[in-house]
């Protein structure tokens, strides 16, 4: 017999509010407390950590692997860029970030209507989808006039915000990068959290656990998947046109070494927390940071055992471990 009382499951609420209060209360002050040059590094951070996230609600919910997630990301950037060297309007920056969710939106919805209804599955959906990431790779590389090929993209004007006409910063400048980025991600996370905990996301999450039991159930599931597919994919747009003002748009982008770093992330973290995908990008990203500076030669080899040491002795990643019945007993509101 349960000994919680009817209160625990409010106070664990209130407990999860605090934590994530007091989190967002240290990213507004960073800035206060650091350099120009660490408040753009966690900037770019925190537009990989809504690229996980976006992984997140497709691979941990949905059960859908993605080996070619960073498609969509880089898609977002380059569409971010490409509007804004080429259209000159006030208030271009704001075209430019729908531009950044329409492009990998659309690209995810036709992907997804071929496969989905297709039937294609399992290792198949991702033999696809690693196949899709040397072809968009590739296509960049050889439209040279448009996207820079490997040289990449430059010369597009400087990304605004404010009212336009009136009053604007550049994001060009650290502190509106990191806040527009942090606000960003905040938004982003609140609504994967309000999407899987609503009947959507149940269902979603039905489907992961048994397909076939969901269909006998009367629900569209092809459908199903290509609503979150196309959400993940516009998300991650958003964060590929985040990823702008503090990054190099290039061809690496949509390359397969930024597909597999997606999916170290999110398992690092633990795949269907949300929270563990933020972390994982969060925490793996300043390891090779740290690590690449101190130990040029033998970084890469580091993070690859650290990814291996968790995969084999914690499966459920980061916040797996956070979820041990011994902690939890101790520490209820780490349970997101």
């Amino acid at each position: 017999m349960s000994t919680l009382s009817p209160a625990a499951p409010a106070r664990r609420t209130r407990g999860q509010a605090v934590v994530l209060l007091l989190v967002l209360a240290l990213l507004a002050v960073f800035p206060a407390l650091a350099s120009d040059y660490q408040t753009n590094l966690l900037s770019k951070f925190l537009a990989f950590a809504i690229l996980a996230l976006s992984l997140d609600l497709i691979w941990g919910y949905a059960g859908v692997v993605n080996f070619g997630h960073a498609i969509f990301f880089g898609l977002g950037a380059y569409a971010m860029g490409l509007v804004l060297k080429y259209v000159d309007l006030p208030g271009v920056t704001y075209l430019a970030i729908l531009a950044a969710i329409a492009v990998p939106l659309l690209a995810g919805m036709i992907l997804g209507l071929f496969l989905f209804y297709g039937r294609v599955s399992g290792v198949y959906f991702g033999v696809v989808t690693l196949a899709l990431t040397g072809v968009v790779q590739q296509l960049i590389i050889v439209s040279t006039e448009l996207t820079g090929g490997m040289n990449g993209l430059y010369g597009y004007a400087a990304p605004r915000i404010g009212i336009p006409g009136l009053w604007e910063v550049e994001l060009f400048e650290a502190n509106a990068a990191y806040y527009t980025t942090l606000l960003g991600a905040a938004g982003c996370f609140w609504l994967a959290r309000w999407l899987v905990r609503s009947d959507f996301g149940r269902v979603i999450q039905g489907i992961r656990e048994n397909e076939t039991r969901i269909e006998y159930l009367g629900y569209d599931v092809p459908l199903l998947k290509l609503v979150i597919f196309s959400i993940s994919c516009a998300m991650a747009g958003f964060s590929g046109a985040l990823y702008v003002p503090v990054g190099f748009i290039s061809p690496d982008l949509v390359g397969l070494g930024m597909s597999a770093a997606v999916l170290v992330w999110v398992a690092v973290g633990g795949r269907g927390t949300l929270v563990g995908a933020i972390l994982g990008a969060l925490l793996v990203n300043y390891l090779q940071t740290l690590l690449s500076d101190a130990l040029v030669v033998l970084w890469l080899l580091i993070v690859g055992v650290f990814f291996i040491t968790v995969v084999l002795f914690w499966p459920g990643g980061i916040v797996g471990l956070l979820r041990s019945p011994r902690l939890q007993a101790r520490l209820p509101f780490l349970r997101f």
